[in-house]
């Protein structure tokens, strides 16, 4: 059964991933003495704990965008290979949604995923029909 839809939501999820990869990255390597001085340049009246505060936050966030981003990107990626082998298709829906859920700090990736998870659930092959009533 071609799945083409699961795959092309879970590629562009994937690559909205990806970027959030990157964006959680250039967070993290942030310089905090460069950015103390931007801030203090710009001429805001914010306390030395406040930009304390703000580079500490920066880091966090980009830490966990890095580790949701990766850890979403590699549950992908099982889940097409098991739904390309296409003889688990119950598996890899529970794994796009699975992914999903993950990603939830991303919502629009998590959106993609899981409506492809859902519907790897719901369609079935077309040879599954059943002739008990007939």
């Amino acid at each position: 059964m071609k799945r083409t839809g699961e795959f092309v939501l879970s590629i562009v999820a994937g690559a909205i991933n990806c970027l959030a990869l990157i964006s959680g990255l250039r967070a993290v390597s942030l310089n905090p003495s460069a950015l103390k001085q931007q801030l203090s340049a710009a001429g805001s009246q914010l306390s030395a704990q406040e930009v304390a505060n703000i580079i500490h936050l920066s880091h966090l966030i980009g830490t966990l965008l890095t580790i949701f981003s990766v850890i979403s990107v590699i549950l992908m990626l099982v889940a097409l290979f098991l739904l390309k082998r296409g003889n688990s298709p119950k598996l890899s829906g529970w794994l796009l949604i699975l992914t999903g859920t993950v990603s939830l700090i991303e919502v629009i990736p998590a959106i993609l995923y899981i409506i492809a998870g859902i519907m790897t659930l719901v369609r079935k092959p077309n040879g599954s029909f059943s002739n008990a009533g007939i």
